[in-house]
């Protein structure tokens, strides 16, 4: 066991709800302190952040049991190391994808196999931003890479532009040779923070097929990435140019569109989806590189994540940010405090 305030068999805070609803079932409870599986380190977390995954799990748009600890993403150092775990030592930095909950804690059990020492060229990552950019860097890694093959000079549209995934976004379709990069949100305030992320333009909803027609000669955007499903999601085809490709990694608005089977083939488009955890089962290794690689680009300053730290109290007014909409950037929990 590495320094602690906990004791075996003692009890940490830790972020919990025990029914499915709004931002107000969230608590923070005194849990057992866990200790390590075999292939699981435990981690004393100083940073986690709040993704907008855990707002869905909360209102019960994905089945998870009750009671549930949130969390997906969680920096400090290893308390303790699990049978057949090597390359770790207690006492180590780390950065770790906490896929199966538990983040929004002081003290968090996960799998070995997501987690990276923060040492080398990581060495001086801040805990906040290794926190911040776990799920959102490297999923815009993996929406633009292995969803959506960016190739060089292709045009993306980025929904959502001023959030976590879509601010980084923005910047690794720079790095990765996109020829022309549309941002959209919700509100001016909101269009006037995203364009300090790369964009060539940010529109609202109601422009963007305007802007789309203007910046691509009227072929449309090769690559268009959707965490907000809605009404608008039906609407995204009109935009694609010839076999472009509609990347959906959320729901954002909890609505669904229905399409056809034969929709990729009448509209000579790609209709394809992203989602961190179906990675994490089906292809480790993958999500391992990309992990890798977003917090080496975080760290190199390639990409900035903008976090803004709360205390762990907090963590029911992070959820409110996120869910009304009024949110820019990366939550970042601060544990300690």
């Amino acid at each position: 066991m590495t320094n602690t305030q906990q004791t075996p068999g003692s009890l940490m805070r830790a972020v919990r709800f025990e029914s499915f609803g709004g931002p107000s079932v969230l608590t923070v409870a005194d849990v057992p302190v866990p200790e390590p599986e075999a292939g699981q380190i435990t981690v004393d977390v100083t940073h986690a952040g709040v993704n907008f995954a855990e707002v869905m799990f909360r209102r019960g748009q994905f089945p998870v049991g009750l009671p549930h600890h949130p969390g997906l993403e969680a920096v400090g150092t290893v308390r303790a190391v699990g049978d057949g775990v090597t390359g770790f030592r207690a006492g180590e930095r780390v950065a770790a994808l906490t896929l199966g909950g538990g983040g929004n804690a002081e003290v968090v059990a996960v799998g070995a196999e997501h987690a990276v020492r923060l040492d080398g060229p990581l060495a001086g990552l801040d805990g906040a931003l290794a926190a911040g950019a776990l799920c959102n860097v490297t999923t815009a890694l993996g929406v633009l890479t292995s969803a959506g093959h960016l190739a060089e000079g292709e045009s993306v549209v980025v929904l959502a532009a001023a959030g976590g995934v879509g601010t980084a976004a923005a910047q690794l379709a720079r790095t990765l040779g996109a020829g022309t990069v549309i941002g959209v949100t919700s509100s001016p305030a909101k269009a006037e923070y995203a364009r300090g992320f790369g964009y060539d333009s940010v529109v609202s909803y109601e422009d963007l097929e305007r802007e789309v027609a203007e910046r691509t000669g009227g072929a449309g955007a090769d690559l268009v990435l959707d965490s907000v499903g809605g009404a608008f999601r039906s609407s995204v085809t009109g935009l694609l140019a010839a076999f472009g490709r509609h990347v959906i990694f959320g729901n954002a608005a909890a609505e669904d569109v229905t399409f056809e089977g034969n929709h990729p083939w009448y509209t000579n488009s790609s209709l394809v989806g992203y989602n961190l955890g179906g990675v994490a089962g089906r292809a480790p290794g993958l999500l391992r590189s990309h992990l890798e690689r977003a917090l080496a680009e975080v760290a190199a300053k390639t990409v900035r994540v903008d976090v803004r730290v709360l205390p762990l109290k907090d963590v029911a007014h992070a959820h409110e940010l996120l869910e009304t909409r009024a949110s820019t950037g990366k939550y970042v929990l601060d544990v300690r405090a």
